[in-house]
């Protein structure tokens, strides 16, 4: 476990124990973790993920290139994605990457492969080409 691993679990235990506030928690934690999270998420994370996952999650890094974002490097995330359904943090990963370099909203991609059950790479990337852009 990487060394902010280690401190970011220490924190979310600390809170959960009632030795920290969620104020002096979130602090703490969105300063040293590659995403950011509110009061909500920490406090309810537990629903949906076990802390080692969670930590994670937070310690993950992210696509740094994505703008160089190719069909083929597309297809080569989209399936990493696929086989690793219950990686929350390969999959948060993989799907920022993607949302930011075909511009499309937060949880665009994550609605159609785990709500719209859209499992074709090809289908999916021709969903990321499509602009969905409202022009004012």
């Amino acid at each position: 476990m990487k060394k902010s691993s280690k401190k970011i679990k220490k924190l979310i235990l600390k809170f959960e124990n009632g030795l920290n506030s969620a104020e002096k928690t979130l602090k703490k934690i969105n300063k040293i973790s590659s995403i950011k999270i509110d009061k909500v998420l920490l406090t309810n994370y537990w629903r949906s993920s076990d802390i080692e996952n969670f930590v994670e999650l937070l310690v993950s890094p992210e696509i740094k290139n994505w703008e160089e974002i190719d069909d083929t490097y597309a297809d080569k995330l989209i399936t990493e994605i696929k086989n690793n359904l219950i990686n929350d943090a390969l999959i948060n990963k993989n799907i920022t990457a993607l949302e930011k370099r075909y511009k499309k909203s937060k949880r665009t991609i994550f609605n159609w492969i785990f709500h719209k059950n859209i499992m074709d790479n090809r289908k999916i990337l021709e969903l990321l080409k499509e602009n969905t852009i409202v022009q004012l």
